[in-house]
C-alpha cells in the first residue's frame, strides 16, 4: 500500500510540473524555430535561435536591443544549420544597435556562413557544441502546447460579429492566474475586448486557437483592448498603448499567450500582442510586428519581432522532458527491489538462525 502512494506522489508531481507554463530552452529567445527561418527584410529585438538553415535574402538585423532591454548575455544568433546571404542589404547581428555605438553580437552555427555583406561579432561555425538541443526543446514545447490546449477554460466569449468579448466568472479565480480561452478561425473578429472585471491582478491570458475545418489558421487581430462591466466595449485602453516600436515596453498589465495546439500552418496578418506557441507549424507572416515570443516549426516572411517576453504569473517551474520522469520510474523500481532483497535477506537470515538452534 505505501508503494502505491509512492507511486501516486510521483504521478501527482509530475502532473503538478507539466501544468506549468514554461518556454524551457525557448524562454530567453525572441524567435525560437525548430527548422528553417526565411527573410527579405525586417528585424527581431532580441536573441534568435533556428534548428534549421537561416536565409537572408536581402537586409536584416538580429538583437538590436538585447543590452537596452537587459537580456542578459549569450549570443545573439543560435543555427544548427548554415547562414545563407544573398541579394543586396546588410545582415547585421546585434547586442545593440542604438546605443550611441553599435555593439555587434556574437554568431554560433552548425554549418557555414556564405554570402554577405554581413555584420557580426564573433563567428563560431562547424559548432558540435550548440548552446540549444533543438530536439529536446521542441519535446518540450509541444508538450506544453498539448497540455494548454487541454486545460479546462475559465472564461467565456461573446461573438460580437465585429468583436470578440471575453469574460470571467468572478467567483471562479484560478491558483495560478492563468486565464484560459477556447476560440475558432470560424470566431476571429477585428477587435478583441477582455473584461477584467473579477480577474486576478497580472492576470495571464491563454487563448486556445483552432480551426474547425483543418489545421491551416489565417490569424488577423487589429487590437485587444481591457474594458470593465460598466462598458464592456470600451475602446480607450488599448494593449497597443503599452508597446512602442523601437524602444522600452511598459510592462503590459496582463500577457498574451496564443496557442496553435496541432495547426501544421499558421498565417500571420496583422499586428499582434502576445506571444506566439505553434511548435508544430510552418509560420508565414506578412510586414506587420509582433509584440511578444515566437515559437514555431519554421518562419517565413517579414514581420517585426519585437521584445516582450512572456512572464506568466507566478514563478513556473520547467517541464521536465520525458527522461525526467523515467529517472522517478527507475529510482521508484530501486526502491522496491531494495525492499524486497531487505526482506529476501531477513528472511534468510532467520532461516539461518533455526537451522543453528536445531
Amino acid at each position: 500500500m505505501r508503494h502505491l502512494a509512492v507511486i501516486a506522489s510521483l504521478l501527482l508531481s509530475f502532473q503538478a510540473v507539466a501544468d506549468t507554463i514554461d518556454f524551457g530552452q525557448a524562454s530567453k529567445y525572441n524567435a525560437f524555430v525548430k527548422e528553417n527561418y526565411s527573410v527579405t527584410s525586417s528585424d527581431v529585438e532580441g536573441r534568435v535561435a533556428v534548428g534549421g538553415n537561416l536565409y537572408v535574402d536581402g537586409g536584416y538585423d538580429i538583437g538590436t536591443q538585447i543590452i537596452d532591454f537587459g537580456m542578459g548575455d549569450g549570443p545573439s544568433l543560435v543555427v544548427g544549420g548554415d547562414i545563407v546571404k544573398t541579394k543586396a542589404g546588410n545582415f547585421n547581428v546585434y547586442q545593440s544597435a542604438t546605443l550611441p555605438s553599435p555593439v555587434l553580437g556574437n554568431v554560433v552555427i552548425g554549418g557555414t556562413l556564405t554570402g554577405g555583406p554581413n555584420e557580426i561579432g564573433t563567428l563560431t561555425e562547424n559548432s558540435t557544441n550548440l548552446p540549444v538541443d533543438f530536439n529536446s526543446a521542441f519535446t518540450h514545447l509541444e508538450n506544453l502546447s498539448e497540455q494548454l490546449s487541454a486545460r479546462t477554460a475559465y472564461g467565456n466569449v461573446d461573438d460580437q460579429g465585429w468583436a470578440l468579448l471575453f469574460s470571467v466568472d468572478e467567483n471562479v479565480v484560478p491558483e495560478d492566474g492563468v486565464y484560459v480561452f477556447d476560440i475558432t478561425q470560424q470566431q476571429f473578429a477585428t477587435d478583441w475586448y477582455i473584461n477584467t472585471d473579477g480577474m486576478t491582478d497580472n492576470a495571464t491570458f491563454v487563448f486556445n486557437i483552432t480551426n474547425e475545418n483543418g489545421t491551416v489558421i489565417d490569424f488577423s487581430q487589429a487590437n485587444v483592448f481591457l474594458t470593465n462591466d460598466a462598458n464592456p466595449t470600451d475602446w480607450t485602453n488599448p494593449l497597443s498603448g503599452y508597446y512602442n516600436k523601437g524602444s522600452a515596453n511598459i510592462q503590459p498589465p496582463v500577457q498574451l499567450l496564443y496557442n496553435f495546439y496541432g495547426a501544421s500552418q499558421l498565417n500571420l496578418n496583422s499586428d499582434l500582442y502576445g506571444s506566439v506557441l505553434a511548435p508544430t507549424a510552418d509560420i508565414k507572416s506578412n510586414e506587420s510586428t509582433i509584440f511578444g515570443q515566437v515559437i514555431g516549426k519554421s518562419w517565413e516572411g517579414n514581420m517585426q519581432i519585437n521584445y516582450n517576453p512572456f512572464d506568466p504569473v507566478g514563478t513556473p517551474t520547467p517541464v521536465p522532458e520525458p527522461s525526467t520522469f523515467f529517472m522517478f520510474a527507475l529510482a521508484f523500481v530501486l526502491m522496491v527491489s531494495r525492499a524486497k532483497l531487505s526482506k529476501l535477506m531477513a528472511k534468510i537470515k532467520l532461516n539461518n538462525q533455526a537451522v543453528c538452534l536445531a
